[in-house]
């Protein structure tokens, strides 16, 4: 058995490279160059049998997809040059660090059935597998790269951070301290939505953010000015490891009062909020 591996990290989320690894298995054209055709040929449990057709080969798998282990397996049932399996694996390179990079290995197990798969294996199949995991790092990073990008409304602005939505939570609430703001309200609209029309929801928080000095300032010019506060923050889930931070923009508000002390506030605000996006 000849055992060819190749390993390297990616800095994106941990869920995006899975999402790409199960995708090569359900359109492996997009990853494996000569690939003209595939086919899934039955679906069970936990992965699949297919069949792959290239550069003059019908290859049927067996593939199974262990989630819990970042692991993707394929087994060879049908192959005119080899026998064995390869397996696709993405870890976190630290478990303390929700924010490390992943590490992504390709390693594969296979027994040459000729002269002509023993030159293959020894020749062009290693530098095969190492194009084939840098073509998905550099595909999972762009992704990141694009997710990562500030999100912005007419009445709002975030990002998308790389965290799970509890850590999401905490970060938030340290930042937001650290710039002088309390949280007034919580609405658990997840919860919310369960409780009142039985319903599934993602993760989605809504934060009343309440700075008490620059609050006080506010009232003192318009008594009225407590409808539009306090400013809301709203987390929610996209992937189990990411999470969207929007937060009310305050100027775009105060705009609608017409009051240049109150948008000169909430200038101060803003600023106070894009420090907070800044450090999560």
């Amino acid at each position: 058995m000849r055992k060819i591996t190749y390993s390297c990290e990616v800095h994106a989320a941990l869920d995006t490279v899975w999402k790409l690894l199960v995708e090569k298995v359900e359109q492996p054209q997009i990853y494996l160059p000569g690939v003209v055709h595939s086919r899934i040929l039955q679906h069970y449990g936990n992965g699949l049998l297919r069949e792959v057709k290239g550069e003059g080969m019908l290859i049927k798998e067996k593939v199974v997809i262990d989630r819990a282990h970042g692991e993707v397996h394929y087994f060879l049932l049908e192959h005119p040059l080899f026998t064995g399996r390869v397996v696709n694996r993405v870890v976190p390179s630290s478990v303390q660090s929700p924010v490390a990079p992943q590490l992504l290995t390709i390693e594969v197990d296979w027994v040459p059935k000729d002269e002509r798969a023993e030159h293959l294996i020894q020749t062009a199949i290693p530098d095969q597998i190492q194009s084939e995991v840098l073509a998905i790092k550099q595909r999972a990073e762009a992704m990141e790269k694009e997710a990562s990008l500030p999100l912005s409304t007419p009445y709002g602005f975030g990002l998308t951070v790389s965290l799970p939505f509890g850590d999401a939570v905490r970060k938030v609430h340290e930042e937001l301290a650290k710039e002088g703001f309390g949280i007034v309200s919580e609405i658990d609209m997840k919860e919310k939505f369960r409780e009142k029309l039985h319903k599934e929801f993602r993760n989605y928080l809504i934060l009343g953010a309440c700075n008490p000095g620059l609050a006080y300032q506010a009232v003192g010019v318009d008594l009225n000015i407590g409808t539009l506060l306090p400013c809301n923050v709203v987390l929610y889930s996209i992937t189990e490891f990411r999470t969207v931070v929007m937060i009310m923009d305050p100027v775009a508000a105060m705009a609608l009062v017409g009051n240049p002390q109150l948008v000169e506030l909430a200038e101060t605000v803003r600023q106070s909020m894009q420090r907070v996006l800044a450090a999560l």
